[in-house]
Protein backbone atom coordinates (compact mmCIF):
# COMPACT_ATOMS: atom_id res chain seq x y z
CA UNK A 1 0.00 0.00 0.00
CA UNK A 2 1.17 3.61 -0.65
CA UNK A 3 1.15 5.66 2.11
CA UNK A 4 0.45 9.37 1.71
CA UNK A 5 3.00 11.12 2.71
CA UNK A 6 1.97 14.59 4.74
CA UNK A 7 5.13 16.82 5.84
CA UNK A 8 4.34 18.92 9.25
CA UNK A 9 6.55 21.95 9.73
CA UNK A 10 6.54 22.89 14.00
CA UNK A 11 5.83 21.06 16.78
CA UNK A 12 3.65 22.91 18.89
CA UNK A 13 0.11 23.19 19.26
CA UNK A 14 -1.36 22.98 15.89
CA UNK A 15 1.30 20.95 14.26
CA UNK A 16 1.06 18.07 16.93
CA UNK A 17 -2.89 18.27 16.75
CA UNK A 18 -2.53 17.73 13.04
CA UNK A 19 -0.35 15.06 13.07
CA UNK A 20 -1.80 13.18 16.01
CA UNK A 21 -5.13 13.69 14.50
CA UNK A 22 -3.98 12.23 10.74
CA UNK A 23 -2.72 9.06 12.09
CA UNK A 24 -6.16 9.11 14.55
CA UNK A 25 -8.10 9.04 10.91
CA UNK A 26 -5.88 7.30 8.71
CA UNK A 27 -3.55 5.23 10.44
CA UNK A 28 -1.02 3.45 8.37
CA UNK A 29 -2.23 5.09 5.17
CA UNK A 30 -0.21 7.86 5.80
CA UNK A 31 3.22 8.71 6.88
CA UNK A 32 3.83 11.82 9.29
CA UNK A 33 6.90 13.88 9.47
CA UNK A 34 6.84 16.51 11.81
CA UNK A 35 10.10 19.09 11.48
CA UNK A 36 10.62 20.67 14.49
CA UNK A 37 14.26 21.85 16.40
CA UNK A 38 13.24 22.18 19.71
CA UNK A 39 13.31 18.86 21.79
CA UNK A 40 10.19 19.25 23.91
CA UNK A 41 6.64 20.43 23.52
CA UNK A 42 6.16 23.30 25.66
CA UNK A 43 3.58 24.72 27.33
CA UNK A 44 3.67 28.70 26.57
CA UNK A 45 0.53 29.89 28.40
CA UNK A 46 2.03 28.63 31.63
CA UNK A 47 5.03 30.87 31.01
CA UNK A 48 4.39 33.63 33.23
CA UNK A 49 4.13 31.41 36.29
CA UNK A 50 6.86 29.93 35.45
CA UNK A 51 8.81 33.46 35.65
CA UNK A 52 7.39 34.16 38.54
CA UNK A 53 8.69 30.62 40.38
CA UNK A 54 4.87 29.08 40.31
CA UNK A 55 6.07 26.48 37.74
CA UNK A 56 9.06 24.31 36.77
CA UNK A 57 10.30 23.77 33.44
CA UNK A 58 9.83 19.97 33.63
CA UNK A 59 5.72 20.53 34.42
CA UNK A 60 5.41 22.72 31.38
CA UNK A 61 7.40 20.33 28.98
CA UNK A 62 7.02 16.66 27.07
CA UNK A 63 9.91 15.32 25.17
CA UNK A 64 8.52 15.14 21.26
CA UNK A 65 10.58 11.87 21.05
CA UNK A 66 7.66 10.42 23.67
CA UNK A 67 4.76 11.91 22.45
CA UNK A 68 5.34 11.10 18.29
CA UNK A 69 7.29 8.01 18.11
CA UNK A 70 4.65 5.77 20.14
CA UNK A 71 1.97 7.30 17.30
CA UNK A 72 4.19 5.78 14.46
CA UNK A 73 5.27 9.64 13.91
CA UNK A 74 8.65 10.52 12.35
CA UNK A 75 10.31 13.02 13.90
CA UNK A 76 12.83 15.12 12.55
CA UNK A 77 15.11 17.32 14.71
CA UNK A 78 15.90 20.31 12.50
CA UNK A 79 14.90 23.50 11.09
CA UNK A 80 13.44 23.64 7.55
CA UNK A 81 15.65 26.66 5.30
CA UNK A 82 13.64 26.33 2.34
CA UNK A 83 10.16 25.78 1.13
CA UNK A 84 9.63 24.44 -2.68
CA UNK A 85 5.92 24.58 -3.73
CA UNK A 86 6.52 23.75 -7.18
CA UNK A 87 8.60 20.53 -6.34
CA UNK A 88 6.83 19.55 -3.38
CA UNK A 89 9.88 19.15 -1.17
CA UNK A 90 11.33 21.04 1.70
CA UNK A 91 15.18 21.57 2.34
CA UNK A 92 16.64 21.30 5.59
CA UNK A 93 19.69 23.50 7.02
CA UNK A 94 21.85 20.11 7.25
CA UNK A 95 21.23 20.02 3.23
CA UNK A 96 18.65 16.77 3.12
CA UNK A 97 14.96 17.85 1.28
CA UNK A 98 12.00 15.95 2.52
CA UNK A 99 9.50 15.13 -0.36
CA UNK A 100 5.71 15.41 0.50
CA UNK A 101 2.34 15.03 -0.90
CA UNK A 102 0.91 17.46 1.34
CA UNK A 103 2.69 20.32 3.60
CA UNK A 104 1.30 21.60 6.60
CA UNK A 105 2.88 24.80 8.06
CA UNK A 106 2.30 25.00 11.32
CA UNK A 107 5.26 27.17 12.39
CA UNK A 108 4.48 29.61 14.86
CA UNK A 109 5.78 33.64 14.78
CA UNK A 110 9.62 34.48 15.02
CA UNK A 111 9.23 37.43 18.15
CA UNK A 112 10.30 40.45 16.07
CA UNK A 113 12.80 42.10 19.01
CA UNK A 114 15.13 44.37 16.29
CA UNK A 115 11.72 46.24 15.64
CA UNK A 116 12.37 48.68 19.02
CA UNK A 117 15.51 49.57 19.47
CA UNK A 118 16.85 48.21 23.00
CA UNK A 119 14.01 45.92 23.16
CA UNK A 120 16.20 42.54 22.89
CA UNK A 121 18.51 43.88 25.19
CA UNK A 122 17.19 45.61 28.30
CA UNK A 123 13.24 43.97 28.38
CA UNK A 124 12.16 40.84 29.34
CA UNK A 125 9.70 38.60 28.43
CA UNK A 126 7.56 35.39 28.89
CA UNK A 127 7.16 34.18 24.81
CA UNK A 128 9.58 31.36 25.10
CA UNK A 129 11.50 29.35 27.57
CA UNK A 130 14.73 31.12 27.17
CA UNK A 131 13.03 34.51 27.71
CA UNK A 132 10.79 33.15 30.56
CA UNK A 133 13.56 31.40 32.58
CA UNK A 134 15.56 34.45 32.15
CA UNK A 135 13.16 36.66 33.70
CA UNK A 136 12.35 34.44 36.34
CA UNK A 137 16.05 35.01 37.12
CA UNK A 138 15.51 38.90 36.81
CA UNK A 139 12.49 38.85 38.78
CA UNK A 140 13.64 37.48 41.92
CA UNK A 141 16.60 39.69 41.27
CA UNK A 142 13.98 43.00 41.62
CA UNK A 143 12.24 41.53 44.49
CA UNK A 144 15.32 40.69 46.56
CA UNK A 145 16.39 44.59 45.68
CA UNK A 146 12.93 46.24 47.11
CA UNK A 147 11.07 46.67 44.04
CA UNK A 148 11.08 49.31 42.50
CA UNK A 149 8.83 51.34 39.04
CA UNK A 150 8.14 48.87 36.86
CA UNK A 151 6.68 48.89 32.80
CA UNK A 152 4.54 46.43 31.06
CA UNK A 153 2.98 46.28 28.16
CA UNK A 154 3.04 45.46 23.99
CA UNK A 155 4.80 46.93 21.38
CA UNK A 156 3.50 48.26 18.36
CA UNK A 157 2.76 45.73 15.63
CA UNK A 158 1.72 42.88 18.60
CA UNK A 159 -1.16 41.09 17.77
CA UNK A 160 -0.82 38.89 21.18
CA UNK A 161 -1.36 40.77 24.23
CA UNK A 162 -2.49 37.87 26.61
CA UNK A 163 0.82 37.84 28.38
CA UNK A 164 1.52 41.66 29.02
CA UNK A 165 -2.02 41.65 30.93
CA UNK A 166 -1.27 38.02 32.34
CA UNK A 167 2.59 39.46 33.39
CA UNK A 168 1.06 43.01 35.02
CA UNK A 169 -1.71 41.67 36.34
CA UNK A 170 0.68 38.76 38.48
CA UNK A 171 3.05 41.11 39.03
CA UNK A 172 0.99 43.35 41.19
CA UNK A 173 -0.30 40.12 43.13
CA UNK A 174 3.26 39.09 43.72
CA UNK A 175 4.10 42.40 44.79
CA UNK A 176 1.19 42.71 47.62
CA UNK A 177 1.90 39.48 49.02
CA UNK A 178 6.00 40.39 49.42
CA UNK A 179 4.14 43.58 50.80
CA UNK A 180 6.34 46.08 48.53
CA UNK A 181 3.50 47.03 46.31
CA UNK A 182 3.72 50.44 47.77
CA UNK A 183 7.23 50.85 46.08
CA UNK A 184 6.45 49.47 42.99
CA UNK A 185 4.39 51.77 40.33
CA UNK A 186 2.81 49.94 37.61
CA UNK A 187 2.97 51.35 34.07
CA UNK A 188 1.04 49.30 31.61
CA UNK A 189 2.33 50.73 27.86
CA UNK A 190 -0.49 49.01 24.72
CA UNK A 191 -0.48 49.46 21.15
CA UNK A 192 -4.26 48.91 21.90
CA UNK A 193 -6.88 51.50 21.20
CA UNK A 194 -8.11 50.56 24.58
CA UNK A 195 -7.46 48.33 27.33
CA UNK A 196 -9.11 45.01 26.88
CA UNK A 197 -9.22 45.65 23.10
CA UNK A 198 -7.01 42.51 22.60
CA UNK A 199 -6.92 42.89 18.76
CA UNK A 200 -10.37 41.86 18.82
CA UNK A 201 -12.30 45.18 19.07
CA UNK A 202 -13.02 44.07 22.70
CA UNK A 203 -15.09 40.82 23.68
CA UNK A 204 -18.49 41.91 25.70
CA UNK A 205 -17.78 44.44 28.43
CA UNK A 206 -13.35 43.67 28.39
CA UNK A 207 -12.83 47.45 28.14
CA UNK A 208 -14.48 48.02 31.35
CA UNK A 209 -13.98 45.20 33.38
CA UNK A 210 -9.49 45.63 32.51
CA UNK A 211 -9.73 49.43 32.86
CA UNK A 212 -11.71 48.99 36.51
CA UNK A 213 -9.19 45.97 37.28
CA UNK A 214 -6.60 48.54 36.69
CA UNK A 215 -8.10 51.32 38.56
CA UNK A 216 -8.88 48.98 41.53
CA UNK A 217 -5.27 47.73 41.56
CA UNK A 218 -3.70 51.44 40.77
CA UNK A 219 -2.13 50.53 37.66
CA UNK A 220 -1.53 53.47 35.12
CA UNK A 221 -2.12 52.51 31.23
CA UNK A 222 -1.04 53.95 28.36
CA UNK A 223 -3.30 53.00 25.12
CA UNK A 224 -2.71 53.43 21.72
CA UNK A 225 0.98 53.92 22.88
CA UNK A 226 4.61 53.01 21.22
CA UNK A 227 7.90 52.12 22.63
CA UNK A 228 10.76 54.76 20.76
CA UNK A 229 13.37 52.51 22.80
CA UNK A 230 14.25 50.13 26.04
CA UNK A 231 17.39 51.34 27.75
CA UNK A 232 18.99 49.48 31.03
CA UNK A 233 17.04 52.38 32.97
CA UNK A 234 13.83 52.76 31.50
CA UNK A 235 11.08 52.77 28.55
CA UNK A 236 11.16 56.13 25.46
CA UNK A 237 7.91 56.03 24.10
CA UNK A 238 6.70 57.56 21.05
CA UNK A 239 4.86 60.47 22.57
CA UNK A 240 8.46 61.76 23.92
CA UNK A 241 7.84 60.60 27.67
CA UNK A 242 10.54 58.72 29.42
CA UNK A 243 9.16 55.84 32.15
CA UNK A 244 12.19 55.53 34.73
CA UNK A 245 12.07 51.30 34.77
CA UNK A 246 14.03 49.34 37.10
CA UNK A 247 12.29 46.01 35.42
CA UNK A 248 10.55 46.24 32.31
CA UNK A 249 8.66 43.44 30.01
CA UNK A 250 7.30 43.59 26.62
CA UNK A 251 5.39 41.59 24.31
CA UNK A 252 7.47 41.87 21.29
CA UNK A 253 5.78 42.16 18.00
CA UNK A 254 5.62 38.62 15.52
CA UNK A 255 6.08 37.90 11.91
CA UNK A 256 6.36 34.82 10.17
CA UNK A 257 9.27 32.82 10.51
CA UNK A 258 12.26 33.03 8.24
CA UNK A 259 11.41 29.40 5.97
CA UNK A 260 8.14 31.14 5.24
CA UNK A 261 9.43 35.00 4.57
CA UNK A 262 11.57 33.35 2.16
CA UNK A 263 9.28 31.15 0.47
CA UNK A 264 7.22 33.57 -1.09
CA UNK A 265 3.74 31.74 -0.04
CA UNK A 266 3.03 34.41 2.44
CA UNK A 267 1.99 38.06 2.96
CA UNK A 268 4.92 40.80 3.23
CA UNK A 269 4.93 40.17 7.15
CA UNK A 270 4.86 36.36 6.76
CA UNK A 271 1.64 35.35 7.11
CA UNK A 272 -0.13 32.66 4.73
CA UNK A 273 -3.45 33.48 3.70
CA UNK A 274 -5.65 30.32 3.12
CA UNK A 275 -9.03 29.54 1.67
CA UNK A 276 -12.06 28.04 3.57
CA UNK A 277 -10.19 24.69 3.80
CA UNK A 278 -6.96 26.41 5.07
CA UNK A 279 -4.81 25.26 1.73
CA UNK A 280 -2.85 27.92 -0.17
CA UNK A 281 -5.10 29.66 -2.20
CA UNK A 282 -2.08 28.79 -5.11
CA UNK A 283 -0.89 25.66 -3.97
CA UNK A 284 -3.87 23.17 -2.97
CA UNK A 285 -1.30 20.88 -1.31
CA UNK A 286 -0.12 23.20 1.15
CA UNK A 287 -2.21 23.84 4.25
CA UNK A 288 -1.50 26.48 7.08
CA UNK A 289 -2.60 26.31 11.05
CA UNK A 290 -2.02 28.36 14.05
CA UNK A 291 -0.21 31.64 14.31
CA UNK A 292 1.31 31.10 10.74
CA UNK A 293 -2.47 32.02 9.53
CA UNK A 294 -2.91 35.47 8.14
CA UNK A 295 -6.13 36.88 9.66
CA UNK A 296 -7.39 39.93 8.42
CA UNK A 297 -7.57 43.37 11.91
CA UNK A 298 -10.66 43.91 13.04
CA UNK A 299 -11.15 47.12 12.27
CA UNK A 300 -8.19 50.37 11.89
CA UNK A 301 -6.58 51.62 14.76
CA UNK A 302 -4.34 54.46 15.30
CA UNK A 303 -1.58 51.65 16.14
CA UNK A 304 -2.21 48.94 13.96
CA UNK A 305 -3.23 45.90 15.93
CA UNK A 306 -4.59 42.24 14.35
CA UNK A 307 -6.67 39.22 16.11
CA UNK A 308 -4.66 37.04 18.11
CA UNK A 309 -3.83 33.17 17.65
CA UNK A 310 -4.55 31.77 20.91
CA UNK A 311 -4.13 27.68 21.28
CA UNK A 312 -7.36 27.01 20.86
CA UNK A 313 -7.68 28.74 17.95
CA UNK A 314 -4.86 26.78 16.43
CA UNK A 315 -6.33 23.85 17.57
CA UNK A 316 -9.24 24.60 15.91
CA UNK A 317 -7.51 25.39 12.55
CA UNK A 318 -5.37 22.23 13.02
CA UNK A 319 -8.51 20.16 13.25
CA UNK A 320 -9.60 21.25 10.42
CA UNK A 321 -6.45 20.72 8.49
CA UNK A 322 -6.53 17.11 9.68
CA UNK A 323 -9.89 16.85 8.35
CA UNK A 324 -9.36 18.46 4.57
CA UNK A 325 -6.08 16.18 4.17
CA UNK A 326 -8.04 12.57 5.24
CA UNK A 327 -11.15 13.51 3.21
CA UNK A 328 -8.93 14.33 0.18
CA UNK A 329 -6.97 10.66 1.07
CA UNK A 330 -10.29 8.89 1.16
CA UNK A 331 -12.30 11.05 -1.83
CA UNK A 332 -15.00 12.55 0.45
CA UNK A 333 -15.46 16.46 0.47
CA UNK A 334 -13.79 18.72 2.25
CA UNK A 335 -15.16 21.16 4.87
CA UNK A 336 -14.96 24.97 4.78
CA UNK A 337 -14.93 27.22 7.34
CA UNK A 338 -13.05 30.95 7.42
CA UNK A 339 -10.30 31.29 10.16
CA UNK A 340 -12.38 34.64 11.02
CA UNK A 341 -15.40 31.90 12.05
CA UNK A 342 -13.93 30.31 14.77
CA UNK A 343 -14.70 30.64 18.40
CA UNK A 344 -12.97 32.24 21.18
CA UNK A 345 -11.86 30.93 24.43
CA UNK A 346 -9.56 33.12 26.56
CA UNK A 347 -8.31 32.81 30.21
CA UNK A 348 -6.23 35.97 31.56
CA UNK A 349 -4.80 35.24 34.00
CA UNK A 350 -4.67 37.74 37.05
CA UNK A 351 -2.83 36.01 40.17
CA UNK A 352 -5.85 34.69 42.24
CA UNK A 353 -8.29 35.59 39.69
CA UNK A 354 -8.35 35.51 36.21
CA UNK A 355 -10.57 36.79 33.37
CA UNK A 356 -12.62 34.29 31.23
CA UNK A 357 -13.11 35.47 27.63
CA UNK A 358 -15.50 33.47 25.46
CA UNK A 359 -17.25 34.71 22.37
CA UNK A 360 -18.23 32.81 18.95
CA UNK A 361 -16.20 33.93 15.68
CA UNK A 362 -13.29 36.07 15.63
CA UNK A 363 -14.68 39.32 14.75
CA UNK A 364 -17.76 41.03 15.80
CA UNK A 365 -20.65 41.08 15.67
CA UNK A 366 -21.08 37.81 17.22
CA UNK A 367 -23.85 35.65 17.98
CA UNK A 368 -22.86 35.05 21.67
CA UNK A 369 -20.02 36.76 23.99
CA UNK A 370 -19.11 35.31 28.19
CA UNK A 371 -16.82 37.45 29.60
CA UNK A 372 -16.41 37.40 33.26
CA UNK A 373 -13.32 37.76 35.92
CA UNK A 374 -13.95 35.33 39.18
CA UNK A 375 -11.59 33.00 41.16
CA UNK A 376 -13.04 29.92 39.38
CA UNK A 377 -11.67 31.27 35.98
CA UNK A 378 -7.86 31.05 37.82
CA UNK A 379 -8.63 27.80 38.79
CA UNK A 380 -9.82 26.62 35.47
CA UNK A 381 -6.74 27.86 33.90
CA UNK A 382 -4.99 26.00 36.30
CA UNK A 383 -6.93 22.34 35.32
CA UNK A 384 -6.45 23.25 31.57
CA UNK A 385 -2.82 23.07 32.32
CA UNK A 386 -2.67 20.11 33.62
CA UNK A 387 -5.88 18.26 31.74
CA UNK A 388 -3.44 19.20 28.02
CA UNK A 389 -0.30 17.94 29.42
CA UNK A 390 -2.09 14.18 30.73
CA UNK A 391 -3.73 14.08 27.18
CA UNK A 392 -0.78 15.25 24.71
CA UNK A 393 1.61 12.75 27.08
CA UNK A 394 -0.87 10.20 26.35
CA UNK A 395 -0.72 11.02 22.35
CA UNK A 396 -4.43 11.81 22.41
CA UNK A 397 -5.69 14.07 20.19
CA UNK A 398 -9.07 11.91 20.09
CA UNK A 399 -9.89 14.07 23.68
CA UNK A 400 -11.22 16.22 21.40
CA UNK A 401 -14.93 14.78 21.88
CA UNK A 402 -14.15 14.91 25.71
CA UNK A 403 -13.05 18.33 25.22
CA UNK A 404 -16.32 19.52 23.75
CA UNK A 405 -18.00 17.83 26.11
CA UNK A 406 -16.37 19.45 29.04
CA UNK A 407 -16.73 22.96 27.70
CA UNK A 408 -20.57 22.52 26.35
CA UNK A 409 -21.17 21.25 30.46
CA UNK A 410 -18.83 24.79 31.39
CA UNK A 411 -21.27 27.33 29.37
CA UNK A 412 -24.16 25.60 30.33
CA UNK A 413 -23.32 26.30 33.92
CA UNK A 414 -22.33 30.09 32.64
CA UNK A 415 -25.63 30.11 30.80
CA UNK A 416 -23.70 30.66 27.56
Amino acid sequence: MNRVGVLVLGGSFAGLTVALELKRRLGRRVAVTVVEPEGNFLFRPSLHWLAVGWRRERQLSIPLGKILGPAGIRWVRARAAEIHAEAADVGLEDGSVLPYDHLVIATGPHLDFGAVPGLGENAHHVMDLEGATATGAAWRAYLEGGGGPLVIGAVQGVSCFGPAYEFCFLADHVLRRAGIRHHSPIRFVTSEPFVGHMGLGGVGNSRRMFEDEMDKRDIRWEANGTVAEVTSGGVKLGNGEELPAKFSLFVPSFRGVDVVMRSGLGNPKGWIGVDGAYRHPKHQNVYAAGVAVALPPRETTPVPTAPPKTGYMAEGMARMVAGNIAATVLGRPLTESQPAELDIVCIADMGREAAFMYSTQVLAPRNHVYVKKARWAHRLKELFERYYMVKLGHRASAWDGLERALLAKTFGRLGI
